[in-house]
């Protein structure tokens, strides 16, 4: 009887404590918890949701977006910029006095283009410049070496052209193809993407005038045409997206 009594508790407590681990062991082991978004298909660490803190909302908003940590969405955007028109005007008068004494000069007149005025704007998305276009009466070699009174067409891979005409008339040929394309040449040699050749085959005629605007896209030549006088034009020349500005012109 005494045995018994010693025993039963025994039994009991030992079936108590195997019931215990069993249970414990069985039991779901808690996993770690990851926090945070989906961000350009890559999981952002849980750091990104300190930034959601309701107190840092006004600074961080969903998706990442003007996150401390991302870079900046225009690091090289310029300041604010206006021109006034008059500017602009006198800046095509001078444009148009530097050609005429460059075209009267010997063995000189085949540029391809003549730059100056207030407007000079490079950033990683576009570029802002004016440019002149110089009437020839006489033929002089151009850049490919087609003797012609105007400029070589041009093509650009990777911008489009977006023109405003400031001063003087003239056409712009779009489109079609360039007969006797080329890579452009420079100082290191041909630009992949650049191409000139003269003439046009199958364009379409603008005429132009100041104030008229003009957007041509990227692969599609085109050549000015200026009447007596030549023409001036404010030009943004917008990158298609990635392409190397090293090979813009």
């Amino acid at each position: 009887m005494q045995y018994r009594q010693i025993v039963i508790p025994v039994i009991v407590m030992a079936a108590a404590f195997a019931g215990y681990v069993a249970g414990y062991a069985t039991k779901p082991t808690p996993q770690q918890v990851l926090t945070g978004h989906f961000d350009d298909f890559s999981m952002v660490p849980s750091a990104a949701a300190q930034e959601n803190k309701p107190e840092n909302k006004a600074e961080v908003l969903p998706f990442g977006y003007n996150s401390p940590r991302q870079p900046a969405l225009a690091p090289d955007a310029p300041l604010t910029a206006y021109w006034n028109i008059d500017d602009i005007r006198k800046a095509h008068g001078e444009l148009a006095e530097k050609a005429a004494k460059l075209i009267a000069q010997a063995g000189s007149g085949g540029s391809q283009s003549i730059g100056g005025g207030p407007v000079h704007i490079q950033t990683r998305n576009f570029s802002m410049f004016m440019l002149y276009r110089m009437h020839r009466e006489q033929p002089v070699p151009s850049l490919t070496k087609v003797n012609s009174v105007w400029d070589d067409a041009e093509m650009h891979a990777g911008a489009y052209d977006f023109y405003v005409i400031t001063g003087g008339t003239g056409e712009m040929i779009v489109g079609g193809k360039i007969a006797n394309r080329q890579n452009l040449v420079d100082k290191d040699g041909p630009v992949p993407g650049e191409y000139r050749g003269q003439p046009i085959i199958g364009g379409q005629t603008f005429r132009v005038k100041a104030g008229d605007w003009l957007l041509i896209p990227p692969d599609t030549p085109h050549q000015p045409k200026p009447d007596a006088g030549g023409f001036s034009y404010f030009i943004m020349k917008i990158n298609v997206g990635i392409y190397p500005w090293s090979l813009v012109r």
